[in-house]
């Protein structure tokens, strides 16, 4: 019997963990935003080609080959170095997302900026190090920072690959796309995209966490994925309602095997009271055949 509950508290428990972070699951494969010209796509489970190739800021070639595979989770941004408003902005919060983060940038993860605009240089790339680089306030940032130029063919490639859908507006005389952040795995395999022009460090810390395939971490923050699920439309990580009923059906389990366990115990307990201390009736009968 003992057995028996056993295996059902385990199931129960387990059941939970697989259902809310299934790679892949989303309520939506197209996260909400509301240009659909620059929109960014559920991408989740797809790898990077590697051999796509580009510039870095020093103006060294550079393939992605040079990080994936390799021992990081790697924050990917895409947007155009001379963009006069929203990719600062979003470059921004994910840097004071990241400083709040207690993981440590080239230690245990990487960052990426790739480019769509195929006119920009690596100097340009240089300069937007040169000022984006001390808002990131953690060590090791120089080593863990690459931004990457590129000809139209690769760098269309790689955000089609990872769903990052962006065009010229002419009217507005700039590129239009989405604000986004792209976590990679060590593969190179799109693990979580989050889409918003503040982030979470909490938030950035769990799919960093989730995007290191098991590499980073604590013991909480495995406990957080398998009890949390992430919803694109609210760009977090939250607890379904699905993910309550089952919590609760893990405790009802536990109260009724509890309950279970204590009743049996008592059962037992007066059975061994009779065993040692048998009713003076039968003592009597017991005699009276003896003498008998």
């Amino acid at each position: 019997m003992t057995r028996l509950f056993s295996s059902l508290l385990m199931s129960l428990l387990l059941s939970p963990l697989a259902v809310a972070q299934m790679p892949g699951m989303s309520p939506s494969r197209n996260l909400e935003v509301k240009d659909e010209g620059a929109s960014q796509l559920d991408k989740i489970g797809v790898m990077v080609d590697r051999e796509l190739e580009f510039l870095d800021e020093r103006g060294y070639p550079y393939k992605l080959k040079q990080l994936f595979p390799g021992k990081h989770p790697v924050v990917l941004m895409l947007g155009y170095y001379s963009c006069p408003s929203m990719c600062g902005q979003v470059l921004d919060a994910a840097f004071l997302a990241l400083s709040k983060v207690d993981l440590q940038p080239a230690e245990d993860y990487r960052i990426l900026s790739v480019s769509i605009d195929p006119k920009e240089t690596p100097d340009i790339a240089a300069n937007r190090k040169g000022v984006f680089l001390p808002r990131l306030m953690k060590t090791g940032g120089d080593n863990a920072w690459r931004l990457l130029v590129g000809d139209e063919e690769n760098t269309k490639a790689l955000a089609d690959q990872v769903g990052f859908q962006y065009y010229w507006a002419e009217a507005i005389g700039q590129y239009a796309h989405p604000p986004s952040l792209i976590f990679l795995t060590p593969q190179g395999k799109v693990s979580r995209i989050i889409v918003n022009a503040s982030f979470e460090p909490d938030d950035v810390r769990l799919a960093l966490v989730e995007a290191s395939e098991g590499t980073l971490g604590s013991f909480w923050d495995e406990v957080k994925l398998n009890c949390l699920t992430f919803d694109p439309r609210s760009n977090t990580y939250s607890l379904a309602a699905m993910t309550l009923m089952r919590i609760g059906g893990v405790i009802t389990v536990i109260v009724l095997a509890a309950m279970i366990w204590v009743m049996l115990r008592r059962e037992r307990r007066k059975a061994e009271a009779l065993n040692s201390n048998p009713p003076a009736t039968a003592l009597a009968e017991s005699a009276n055949s003896t003498a008998g």
